[in-house]
């Protein structure tokens, strides 16, 4: 069966005019009117060398995947009669798990997800950054932001906060400026507050930041111009609200200031981030104010004023939420497992987990609502949410307690599993314990277990030289340094 909206999307994607115009014009008439959209003129020249139409595409409409432009499909996908080129599978490929890029038949693809419910603009934004992120990987492998170091960012850190509040109003104001001597003015401004900012930060904190406005904020650029947006547009989702712990969307849209403010003042930046592999596009677009000689110009100290309030309630309020999830979660009745790691023994690896849905609390500890995979010397424990929902914390849900000062990358000591569907299941064979619940096993060697009340406790002691721990020490460790657990497959999805 075929899906209009998704035939819009199709369509725009394999055809000129501005793409949204065709896709919104595409979802009203018949789709197949328009045989040609994404290759319009404007996204081809919105990057030098970057061609949509030589890249490959699966979209998930609710119904069907469907897969274009792939130089290799899997015998899953088949032709979509009518649509030369177009190939389809009935439900969702489980590459196509979000707006990201994935290995599809071993080849890189852009996935999106396009439901009918959502906003065609906000998809096809979400199409081109896709694409524009297969192209860009091939060419520009520095650069691409840790993840992990997402999860130790300082989201607490008040003055942080505010400076960063201060950041993007004056990259706004440079946004919105008339003349260039006002618009340098205030990216001269921003790069002072910004200067002051890091010196605070660690090397990991500033590399992230860094690696985001590269990936994210070149790609939303040409996003944002294929759809016609303006820098205006840029300039408003500057000054949207952003709470603390949502603070990686945040360089999306500074990323994409930059890019706007480099076509201002150094129109060639483009080919120089090609050909000079280890710029920045801060580092361009700061040269090039110095150039102009530009005066910072400052906000008022009322402002200021406004952004340390508004820094000061946003932690205040991320605090709040992070003490109710935690305390809902510590008082979910019903059957729970807690495993614990004896101090000398080695913490359980994460190296399986959602990057995007997880809530990081204080003290180490985070909420995990919808997968998660441990590894230690002597088993696994693997868990998946059969009622994950996203924004909320229903169902299954794993609370972990890290074993070092990274939330994650270190290991964890402590593991709560909750609202769990019945009673686990306990066997034990040979010194093999395994629990298993709708959506959670737990396979161990050597580990003690014991039942109180609704909760069944177990403990993984320290190493007494069993089989099991000699036989981890000759692997290597899945740690913070394995580059699978660094680098969990990114995902754009977030504000449009």
């Amino acid at each position: 069966m075929r899906s209009p909206f998704l035939l819009a999307l199709v369509v725009a994607l394999t055809v000129i005019t501005p793409v949204g115009t065709v896709a919104r014009q595409a979802s009203e008439r018949d789709a197949l009117v328009f045989v040609r959209a994404f290759d319009d003129a404007r996204v081809r020249q919105a990057w030098p060398g970057f061609n949509p139409m030589e890249w490959p595409i699966a979209l998930f409409d609710g119904k069907q995947t469907v897969l274009l432009r792939h130089p290799s499909p899997p015998p899953e996908f088949v032709p979509l009669p009518g649509q030369p080129g177009v190939l389809v599978m009935p439900g969702r490929h489980p590459a196509v798990v979000g707006n990201s890029t994935r290995e599809i038949g071993g080849v890189r693809t852009a996935t999106v997800v396009a439901t009918p419910g959502q906003n065609v603009d906000s998809t096809m934004l979400a199409c081109v950054e896709e694409v524009f992120h297969v192209f860009w990987l091939r060419r520009h492998t520095n650069f691409r932001p840790n993840e992990m170091a997402r999860y130790a960012y300082p989201v607490s850190a008040a003055e942080n906060l505010q400076r960063i509040l201060a950041e993007d109003e004056a990259l706004a104001r440079a946004l919105e400026a008339d003349s260039p001597s006002q618009a340098a003015g205030w990216a001269a401004a921003m790069f002072t507050i910004r200067r002051e900012r890091l010196r605070q930060l660690s090397d990991d904190d500033r590399a992230f930041e860094t690696g985001l406005e590269m990936m994210e904020g070149t790609a939303n650029d040409v996003a944002r111009v294929a759809v016609g947006q303006k820098r205006e547009a840029t300039a408003a989702r500057l000054r949207e609200e952003w709470p603390p712990a949502q603070i990686r969307w945040r360089f999306y849209n500074t990323g994409t200031a930059l890019c706007f403010l480099l076509d201002r003042f150094q129109p060639d930046w483009k080919a120089r981030i090609d050909s000079e592999l280890e710029r920045t596009t801060a580092d361009l677009l700061e040269a090039a104010i110095a150039r102009a000689n530009a005066q910072p110009a400052a906000l008022a100290a009322t402002e200021a004023l406004r952004f340390k309030e508004k820094a000061a309630g946003g932690i205040a309020a991320l605090a709040a939420r992070q003490r109710v999830a935690r305390e809902e979660l510590i008082g979910r009745s019903g059957p729970r497992v807690v495993v614990e790691v004896a101090g000398t023994a080695e913490p359980l690896r994460v190296t399986r987990f959602d990057p995007i849905n997880l809530f990081v609390l204080d003290g180490g500890e985070v909420i995990h609502p919808n997968y998660i995979t441990f590894t230690g010397p002597g088993g696994t424990v693997e868990l998946t949410n059969p009622g994950f929902a996203r924004r909320s914390f229903a169902g299954t849900v794993a609370l972990t307690h890290a074993a070092g000062r990274h939330p994650i990358g270190d290991g964890i000591r402590e593991l709560t599993i909750v609202g769990l569907r019945g009673a686990p299941r306990v066997d034990r064979r040979e010194g093999r314990l395994t629990v298993e619940a709708e959506g959670l096993r737990i396979s161990l060697q050597d580990a003690n277990v014991r039942t109180e009340g609704e909760t069944l406790r177990i403990s993984i002691p320290p190493p007494n030289g069993t089989a099991a721990h000699r036989r981890s020490r000759s692997r290597k460790p899945v740690g913070q340094h394995s580059s699978a657990l660094a680098m969990p497959e990114r995902s754009s999805r977030g504000p449009r």
